[in-house]
């Protein structure tokens, strides 16, 4: 594994757990050492895993199965290998249809060829997403019959910082849901163009900042490790209808 490759979601929480095959193991603790993003796709993936066995716990059937589900996983991966990892991953969205932040394996983030001077001559406001794209957004998610005015199929890097409209480009954002949620990355997006416009930060920076991870962008550009409250109400782009 590269420094720069980011871990499979199912070997981030097998790490956790220290589960993983000693060889693997310490290839992913050497690179959750040097990266950020990784470290924090970790912490809230287990996060949600707590919640959910929780959930679990608390239902009449958690006297009939560990609480803990992830601990039979091991087996899946070292038997099934990539396949096996890919199912595990799937499961795993389908477990946290509202996660605040992409899956990087599956949204990356893509740009077109533009400079600062084109994007800031440009619309500030997101085109709308082509339903047939937005469907195939949804299954890559592993997401069937989408809640309407649940998600916002977002572009990570917002076209109106040069982002494209690739699928590599886009993910079901929650919409109005959780505490980081479109309304507040929305916030954050028309910071970095206004940054970027009155020359105070290079594009190529706040594309960077926004791919990789956004909600760490925000507490850094806004000082705060909460969203500000006013920008629970912003409101930009539409939800899936």
């Amino acid at each position: 594994m590269t420094m720069s490759a980011h871990v499979p979601e199912p070997e981030l929480l097998l790490a956790g757990e220290r589960e993983l095959p000693p060889q693997r193991q310490a290839e992913v603790e050497a690179h959750l050492e040097v990266c950020s993003v990784c470290r924090a796709r970790q912490r809230e993936l287990e996060r949600e895993m707590e919640r959910f066995s929780a959930v679990y716990r608390s239902s009449g059937d958690a006297v009939r199965a560990p609480a803990r589900p992830r601990r039979t996983w091991p087996a899946w991966v070292a038997a099934g290998g990539a396949a096996a990892a890919m199912v595990a991953s799937m499961a795993l969205v389908s477990l946290r249809p509202h996660a605040p932040l992409p899956d990087p394996s599956l949204t990356p983030g893509a740009t077109r060829s533009a400079n600062a001077q084109a994007v800031c001559a440009a619309p500030e406001e997101s085109p709308p997403v082509r339903a047939e794209t937005a469907r195939e957004v949804f299954a890559r998610y592993g997401i069937r019959n989408p809640k309407p005015r649940a998600y916002e199929v977002d572009f990570l890097i917002t076209p109106a910082l040069g982002g494209s409209d690739d699928v590599q480009n886009l993910w079901p954002q929650p919409y109005a849901e959780g505490e980081w949620n479109s309304r507040v990355k929305d916030a954050l997006e028309d910071h970095l163009r206004a940054l970027v416009c009155a020359g105070r930060l290079e594009l190529a920076a706040a594309q960077t900042e926004i791919a990789r991870d956004w909600i760490a962008a925000y507490r850094r550009h806004f000082r705060t490790e909460r969203p500000l409250a006013g920008h629970f109400s912003f409101v930009k782009d539409q939800p899936w209808e």
